[in-house]
């Protein structure tokens, strides 16, 4: 059985990849298909159609859907697009600051999960 995970990524500034701080803004989406042993078998790229904008994040959630992920993973998201990941049976983790793979790992690890919505997002899409 294999697992698709989502995490939304912004390139650092020594071109490392990082976690996106907000979902909505980021400039793409690696998602990571994962076996059974969970080790990763799959990378794929999907670039954020929504980049550079501002509004329209609440349609963030189906595009992930439609990658087929079961997990996204961001720095930080609001409560809306928290529900609407729930809302599709994705489930949402919140790790600002760390580095993609550090996300990856840490998640299959166990040692990632859960979330904290940001403040100053009750209600809205604008991440």
């Amino acid at each position: 059985m294999f697992k698709k995970i989502a995490i939304t990524v912004e390139d650092g500034p020594q071109g490392e990849m990082l976690v996106a701080n907000h979902f909505g803004r980021c400039s793409r989406f690696l998602v990571y298909e994962i076996d059974e042993n969970k080790k990763v078998v799959k990378e794929e790229s999907y670039q954020n159609p929504l980049a550079g904008q501002h509004g329209g994040a609440c349609e963030l959630p189906a595009y992930v859907k439609q990658m087929g992920a079961e997990v996204v993973i961001a720095g930080g998201m609001g409560r809306k697009a928290i529900n609407n990941f729930s809302n599709l049976n994705i489930e949402v983790v919140t790790v600002p600051g760390a580095t993609v793979v550090d996300a990856v790992y840490g998640y299959l690890n166990g040692q990632l999960k859960g979330f904290e919505p940001c403040v100053g997002h009750q209600g809205d899409c604008h991440q």
